[in-house]
């Protein structure tokens, strides 16, 4: 019973701050609700709001099953079959961009912000 109760507290806790994070979006944050409830969920393990024992049983479920929340996803996409070949072209010229520029940037940031590591390797490299 007490396994029961632990799962049903963690799906609780873990659905109660997603429909925060989408309440806030509809107020008017300009970021989308899912991810907003993935930052107060985040938050609250850091703050000990919410501990992580509390919702392991169904985050661990949850991730077990991932594939299966993907399939309204990739129906939607299939019934779009028709635009997306249309448009194939330009979406396939902005992953092509956008990857450059996350890869670029984060190269970038990753000297900038780690310059130790990154001269250590330059020079184990060159030996």
């Amino acid at each position: 019973m007490s396994t029961i109760f632990d799962f049903g507290r963690g799906l609780a806790i873990v659905v109660a701050l997603y429909l925060l994070g989408t309440w806030l979006h509809r107020v008017g944050v300009p970021i989308p609700g899912g991810v907003l409830g993935l930052l107060l969920f985040y938050g609250a393990l850091l703050a000990g709001v919410v501990k992580l024992a509390w919702v392991e049983r169904a985050a661990n479920l949850l991730l077990r099953h991932m594939v299966l929340l993907f399939v309204p996803l990739t129906v939607g996409l299939m019934e779009l079959g028709k635009v997306l070949s249309r448009q194939a072209l330009a979406l396939t010229a902005s992953l092509l961009v956008s990857f450059v520029a996350v890869l670029l940037t984060t190269g970038v940031l990753g000297r900038w912000l780690l310059p130790q590591a990154a001269e250590s390797t330059e020079e184990e490299a060159g030996r």
